[in-house]
């Protein structure tokens, strides 16, 4: 027994040490994180100690070990004491202050009777060992008073646990049941103390405390916010095949020794050695059988939504509409992972604020949120570059630790019901973050929930980034389109003014004759035959002050349905198309210079889209083949041209519409078609036609360059498509090509 107690001791004291340096590390100026650390430095200082105690060849020298290796035995319940209370809130961490005070004393008085003699005045050899506690008049006293400050900081991690909600209370189960092993593992180590001995509970029950500290680091490392119950289940599963896999065979082996020395010889150990050597490798194995069996039991749910959110992440780039894709973003999230609410925050950069567009699951948060981009929250996101999560942040505050920033951030956190908050980063630009609320499991917020929920929001930034270049690209669009119209309105001007000062040069005229007519009359004088004529006179004029006043309002009605802003889709003719365009034309070119023919089919079906869109772009089209006609026509006065082979003699311009149903790919199309024997196109401008700013010799004292390019956006935003025919000198045909919705 003595080798195992031996061997147990010196794992207990490697293992505690590693935990003691790692859980300062992480937090060396935290209440928490310096008692936990102390607390295990005190277990590793016992153990060492009398790991060379229990062997040494001396007795005084084991005397000396035994006295020393009690200072960490004396202050094992203390530091434990004082790192429940430092998880405790700061007004019940400061009523208990007189109790750590109070517990700091009394070891520093069990540290006197220690260098008195009065706790261990002697060893004597005891069972297996050299060299054990002879006990004092004192150590009675001391062992109780240890046992029951064990039993304190136990209860009152307990009922911190009790009270506790969510994720604190998966991490205090954790620390609840861990610290009960290690003091039921720990216990057995006084029972020689009073002359007691149990052999096996003894190195075993030692055994359990670096197993503890095993799944202390494990967790930390590893799972840091995981669950309780998958860490329990796979040491549980380790724990038991090994010791199966390896006492076993040394429990049957010690009983039987004489037994087997006479089978095997002197050297039996040996085979005992190759029968662990196979034992081990079929232990390796079925831990590994057993581990998997677990795992897919206890993470069952957790792959399966991880599975679905990676499926998402990869889709969510598909989606150009931003309100659509950031509500997709929080359903997935709520409904598959099963969390209570979820929410997107995206930055605003004029204001500098990250606003709230997309909430599910909870009524306190409400679209149009903001949160300053210069908040303590935003800074933490900022710097961590990675999820912050509120439980580690309130660890990190706990016993005074952690900035005022920091703790600003945490309150933050709780002010907008977020549990985990994860960040969108596009290169190093925080674009905005998602907020996740508790699960409704309870369970906390495992490591690689954390590294899936931080890939999906990665694609949401390039999602997020694709979608505001498609709004911008969108805005920019009706931007140009709307110059482009402005501009054709230019072009307008002159031919609508002569028309409107027409009408009122008539309407002047009438007015004017009708006043003179009735200057000449005396009504009151006048025989009923000039009254008859004065009044059907007035008739006529009133009549044409009607018509052109009707004429005049048509216009106006004309320019104003041209400049203001398109409505949304409905179901329109594509006659109705070629009629508004028509009605604009006549305004911008002289339709009487050119032949203007109309050829539609009569099985015309009716379309779903934006009137004033569809009319402005035929609009462009014939004024482009109108432009294309009258430089044909300069060109040939100057015999810079040769007529082509279908113009007239002499030449006349000649636009022709038609429109026809076409069936393609078990879809139906209607087909407008844009004809005209104008100057045409060479191959090298027909490959740049639809590019922006690029325009043509034959319209380019006119034109903005603008007008194809934007064309094409128009139809291609109808589901359509738009092509060009040309050849040079000969003429243009644009085929336009819209889908039919059934």
């Amino acid at each position: 027994m003595l080798k195992h107690y031996f061997l147990a001791l010196v794992a207990t004291a490697a293992t505690h040490f590693v935990l003691a340096i790692f859980v300062y590390l992480k937090g060396p100026r935290k209440l928490t994180n310096v008692t936990y650390a102390s607390y295990s430095l005190a277990i590793a200082w016992w153990s060492s100690l009398e790991a060379f105690a229990i062997t040494s060849s001396s007795a005084a020298a084991a005397l000396f070990l035994w006295r020393f290796n009690h200072v960490g035995v004396i202050f094992i319940p203390i530091f434990f004491v004082h790192f429940v209370v430092s998880l405790l809130n700061e007004p019940e961490r400061r009523r208990k202050r007189r109790v750590v005070l109070l517990s700091y004393l009394m070891g520093a008085c069990f540290l006197a009777l220690d260098a008195t003699g009065l706790l261990i005045p002697g060893v004597v050899p005891k069972f297996s060992f050299h060299h054990f506690i002879n006990p004092g008049p004192a150590y009675l006293v001391f062992f109780c008073v240890w046992v029951g400050w064990a039993v304190y900081g136990l209860t009152l991690l307990f009922k911190i646990y009790a009270k506790s909600r969510g994720v604190r209370r998966n991490q205090l189960r954790y620390f609840c049941w861990s610290m009960l092993v290690a003091y039921i593992g720990g216990a057995p180590n006084f029972l020689p103390t009073f002359n007691i001995e149990i052999p096996v509970l003894m190195p075993f029950g030692t055994y359990a405390i670096p197993a503890y500290a095993f799944m202390t680091t494990y967790a930390v490392v590893r799972y840091r916010l995981m669950d309780i119950n998958l860490i329990f289940t796979r040491t549980a599963v380790f724990m038991a095949v090994y010791v199966l896999a390896l006492g076993g065979p040394l429990l049957v082996a010690l009983p039987l020794q004489p037994r087997l020395e006479q089978i095997l010889g002197p050297r039996w150990w040996v085979w005992l050695l190759i029968a662990y050597a196979a034992l081990a490798t079929a232990a390796h194995y079925a831990n590994l059988y057993f581990q998997r069996q677990a795992d897919n039991r206890l993470l069952a749910e957790q792959r399966r939504y991880q599975t679905v959110l990676r499926q998402a992440a990869q889709g969510m780039t598909l989606i150009k509409e931003m309100d659509r894709l950031l509500n997709l973003v929080v359903h997935i999230l709520t409904r598959t992972v099963r969390i209570s609410h979820a929410a997107v925050y995206l930055l605003d950069k004029e204001p500098r604020v990250y606003v709230l567009r997309a909430v599910r699951g909870t009524h306190d948060l409400e679209v149009g949120q903001t949160i300053r981009a210069d908040s303590p929250l935003i800074h933490e996101l900022t710097r961590q570059r990675g999820a912050v999560v509120q439980e580690e942040l309130k660890l990190q505050l706990q016993g005074g630790g952690g900035s005022e920033s920091l703790r600003a951030a945490e309150q933050m956190m709780g002010t907008i019901k977020a549990s985990v908050i994860v960040p969108s980063l596009v290169e190093e630009r925080l674009i905005g973050f998602l907020m996740l609320g508790e699960k409704r499991s309870t369970q906390a917020y495992s490591q690689d929930d954390l590294q899936v929920f931080e890939v999906l929001a990665s694609q949401a930034a390039l999602a997020i980034e694709n979608a505001q270049f498609y709004e911008e690209l969108q805005r920019t669009q009706a931007d140009l389109f709307q110059t482009a119209k402005m501009a054709t309105l230019g072009q307008m001007a002159g031919g609508m003014s002569h028309q409107i000062n027409n009408r009122f040069y008539v309407l002047t005229i009438l007015a004017g004759t009708m006043k003179a007519a009735m200057k000449d009359v005396d009504l009151a004088t006048a025989d009923p035959a000039t009254r008859q004529a004065l009044w059907t006179k007035a008739l006529e004029v009133f009549h044409k002050i009607e018509d052109n006043s009707i004429r005049g309002g048509d216009i106006v009605k004309t320019l104003l349905k041209f400049s203001r802003p398109s409505k949304d889709a409905q179901p329109i003719t594509i006659a109705q198309v070629v009629a508004t365009a028509l009605e604009m034309l006549k305004y911008r070119v002289n339709l009487e210079a050119v032949q203007l023919t109309q050829q539609f089919s009569e099985d015309l079906p009716t379309l779903r889209g934006n009137l004033n869109q569809l009319a402005d772009s035929c609009f462009n089209l014939l004024s482009n083949a109108y432009d294309a006609t009258q430089k044909k026509e300069e060109l040939l006065k100057a015999q810079h041209l040769t007529p082509g082979p279908r113009d007239p003699t002499p030449y006349q311009g000649r636009l022709t519409l038609t429109a026809r149903v076409e069936q393609l790919n078990h879809q139906r199309w209607v087909v407008l078609e844009v004809e005209d024997n104008g100057v045409g196109m060479s191959p090298q401008e027909q490959t740049q036609l639809f590019i922006p700013f690029f325009t043509t010799k034959a319209t380019a004292e006119k034109g903005t360059g603008l007008g194809l390019f934007i064309i094409k956006r128009i139809i291609e935003q109808h589901g359509g498509t738009i092509t060009a025919a040309s050849t040079y000198g000969v003429g243009t045909t644009f085929t336009m090509r819209l889908p039919v919705t059934e």
